[in-house]
């Protein structure tokens, strides 16, 4: 009896330590997305990123992200994504560069889904976001370059040169505009050029 009692308090709190748990069908032509948020006490979160294939509803993945500071009001929605490959909120306004909580696309331009996480709501400049690119096994490995250096989310991408561009408030009167290029062949990304822009 004592053993029950375990098994069933173990099984409620394994489900009940996720506030938000979202499955995404609608932003990707191959995989659907089960994103489950737990709330630590420290304003950061755990984020469990469950990948299945659609077509035949296999468990593909499992990837555990923790977050820095990410602000009550996020992930809250299951509507607060966006998709690039599906077009699910596509072309939604950005309110201070926070395009929202996970979003699906290709960033290296290699014609494969990507994704990215919003791992610290940020300050001015808007949210940091944590990138997983999608390998030739179908698996998703994380992107030093992108999570690290890029960490904005970008505001446009150019598919002819293969290089993302973030915008970003630098200060009272200017935002910065960095460009990043992909070298496909290579494989890896560099810093191309930063550029203050006046209001």
């Amino acid at each position: 009896m004592t053993a029950m009692k375990f098994l069933i308090c173990f099984a409620f709190f394994s489900f009940s330590t996720y506030g938000q748990v979202c499955l995404h069908k609608n932003l990707s032509k191959s995989f659907n997305y089960n994103v489950k948020v737990a709330r630590m006490e420290t304003n950061s979160c755990k984020i469990k990123v469950d990948i299945i294939e659609k077509e035949s509803n296999r468990h593909l993945q499992t990837i555990n992200i923790d977050s820095e500071f990410i602000f009550e009001e996020d992930f809250k929605k299951c509507s607060t994504v966006r998709s690039y490959i599906s077009g699910f909120n596509k072309n939604k306004e950005d309110i201070d560069n926070d395009y929202g909580d996970f979003i699906v696309a290709d960033f290296n331009f290699d014609g494969k889904e990507d994704f990215a996480v919003k791992t610290d709501s940020g300050g001015n400049g808007g949210p940091n976001y944590t990138y997983y690119i999608q390998n030739e096994k179908l698996k998703f490995e994380l992107d030093q370059f992108l999570t690290e250096t890029v960490r904005f989310f970008p505001s446009s991408f150019d598919k002819t040169k293969k290089t993302l561009s973030t915008f970003v408030h630098a200060s009272a009167s200017s935002s910065s505009e960095s460009i990043y290029g992909y070298n496909s062949k290579t494989k890896k990304w560099k810093f191309i050029k930063e550029s203050i822009v006046k209001f």
